[in-house]
């Protein structure tokens, strides 16, 4: 063996470790089809890129790589999976947005085309063999549907505008923010068919769109939502405290339209009966479980999709609420760092995914060059 080889080796040795159980079986599945050490690298380093990119996007409630659950996986809809390739395609569009704070970064080259359809077929790789390959116990797949199988990537490159207008179409702007959460309390009611849906809306659009204008007013993770004590809650001072990624404590700010929602709320959350130990702020109600317990990020994420259906904007997601905020933010504070703080981001770069080009941002710069 070469020494390259043997570096190789020992590097996947090292890392391996790092990964949850399903993705060691996907590399030893690997090896016995005679994949070199560099290659196996190479799929951990792409799976590892995705899995991080999840946890950014509040799409899993993971905080470290090794505990990533299947369940997140076989939850994944083809549109996230185009949103990332969207993010690779756009990357090097936020690390030059990020030089105008700090100008003596080194740039960071752009993706061919090639890299983003490495980076995707390594996911192809992984899912499939989670799908069709691997068998539990009882002879069953890992994974109950390859999201990945239905991804093909389009040879055409994207402009900067053609991806500006993909990003609009999916995120809420200006006005539409609070049209959407309006939309939510009052305007849903006219889209419920039968009587059940309509009371079951009437119950639970309180506690829905504080939830929603939370996230909005404050940029927050659907996880940290779902996580919230009463004790949290620093109403006086528009505060929630917080673990955030990293397990670090944090105490980021809502607006007073969402304290508005939030406070309408707390004032009828006992309607869920919750036990006397129940601290959790957002409750759920169940057949199985008649007093209110926390409810669940996966909930939240499918009523903000029946929600933004209905909205019309059906591309709309939880996690697009987040962006919705740090773009917004963006257009009427142009400081990142600030929006760092608020959003709890370890890094400047990740913040600058958010300095989108808007259409009436570019018209406007484009009316002040004539």
């Amino acid at each position: 063996m070469s020494v390259t080889k043997q570096r190789d080796a020992l590097q996947l040795l090292q890392t391996i470790g790092s990964f949850p159980w399903y993705v060691e079986k996907f590399i030893d599945h690997k090896k016995t089809k005679k994949s070199s050490p560099s290659t196996l690298l190479g799929y951990l380093r792409d799976i590892a890129f995705f899995f991080r990119w999840m946890m950014t996007e509040g799409l899993t409630q993971a905080t470290e790589l090794k505990d990533m659950p299947l369940s997140d996986l076989n939850e994944l809809k083809k549109e996230t999976i185009e949103s990332y390739v969207l993010y690779l395609q756009e990357s090097h569009l936020y690390e030059r947005a990020a030089l105008l704070t700090n100008p003596t970064r080194s740039a960071k080259k752009e993706y061919s085309d090639r890299t983003i359809s490495r980076k995707i077929s390594s996911l192809k790789s992984l899912f499939h063999y989670l799908a069709a390959l691997a068998e539990d116990e009882h002879g069953e797949a890992y994974l109950k549907r390859n999201v990945l199988a239905k991804i093909e990537l389009d040879a055409t490159e994207m402009t900067p505008l053609a991806r500006a207008h993909a990003i609009r179409a999916k995120i809420l702007i200006d006005d539409e923010i609070y049209q959407f959460v309006d939309f939510v309390y009052n305007g849903y009611l006219a889209h419920c068919d039968t009587e059940k849906k309509r009371q079951y809306h009437l119950q639970n659009r309180d506690r829905d769109t504080a939830m929603i204008a939370l996230i909005l007013s404050g940029g927050f993770r659907v996880s940290e939502i779902v996580s919230l004590d009463l004790s949290d809650i620093v109403m006086e001072k528009n505060q929630l405290k917080m673990i955030r990624k990293g397990k670090k404590e944090d105490a980021p700010f809502f607006s007073d339209w969402g304290k508005e929602y939030l406070g309408r709320y707390l004032a009828l959350r006992d309607k869920y009966h919750p036990g006397s130990q129940e601290d959790a702020v957002f409750l759920a109600v169940s057949p199985t479980k008649p007093h209110g317990h926390r409810i669940e990020v996966r909930s939240v994420q499918k009523l903000v999709k029946k929600y933004a259906k209905a909205f019309g904007i059906p591309d709309l997601s939880v996690h697009k609420l987040r962006h919705s905020f740090a773009t917004q933010f963006l257009r009427l504070n142009p400081d990142p760092h600030q929006l760092q703080a608020q959003l709890g981001h370890s890094k400047i770069e990740t913040t600058m995914q958010y300095a989108h080009v808007l259409e009436d941002a570019l018209e406007k710069a484009v009316n002040r060059t004539t």
